[in-house]
């Protein structure tokens, strides 16, 4: 049944373990919101206020999803951590969007999942990693910055410190993996 979530579905479902959301927040994917008010635009990060809870009023759904242009030279990557012993439902997730001119960071975004009441946008990432190539003092910084986002639970799939910790090596991993990409060479 995994493949058989939708975008929408998924965000409005509101549960910050969501796979997908983390990668349309650092994607910067914005909605189109219509009820019987009329039509409004929402942020991917606006619709989940809370476990459960979205920003849609009585009546309102989702009636459209738009997703930027990555262009030429943008890369994505979306990386969950998983307990291999229970259900499919991610301990933390990271999704980062990069765009690069040559090996300079010229955007960036990153969101996390599972690691607070909603996923989470790294507030500073872009400042750490626009204007400098992926260097190790870059990802070290961008790891900091994730683990500073973090404000998880402890429960069966993990602790506050684990969770922690691997936000910050989740967000390395993508961040590596988005900037390949964007680079053209993965």
């Amino acid at each position: 049944m995994q493949g058989r979530a939708t975008l929408a579905g998924n965000l409005c479902n509101a549960s910050p373990a969501a796979d997908s959301v983390p990668a349309m927040v650092a994607a910067g994917v914005t909605v189109t919101v219509t009820g019987p008010e009329g039509s409004r635009e929402l942020a991917a990060e606006d619709v989940p206020q809370g476990l459960g809870k979205t920003a849609l009023e009585r009546g309102e759904l989702v009636s459209a999803i738009h997703v930027p242009a990555r262009g030429a030279q943008g890369g994505d990557a979306y990386l969950r951590f998983i307990p291999r012993t229970e259900m499919d439902i991610a301990v933390v997730g990271c999704g980062v969007n990069l765009r690069v001119d040559g090996d300079t960071i010229t955007e960036a975004r990153v969101a996390l999942g599972a690691v607070a009441p909603t996923v989470v946008l790294v507030r500073g990432a872009g400042d750490a990693l626009v204007g400098r190539s992926l260097d190790e003092d870059a990802l070290d910084a961008l790891a900091e910055l994730a683990q500073a986002a973090c404000n998880p639970i402890d429960d069966k799939r993990g602790t506050v410190a684990f969770r922690t910790h691997v936000a910050g090596v989740l967000a390395k991993r993508a961040a590596k993996i988005a900037y390949e990409r964007a680079r053209g060479q993965a």
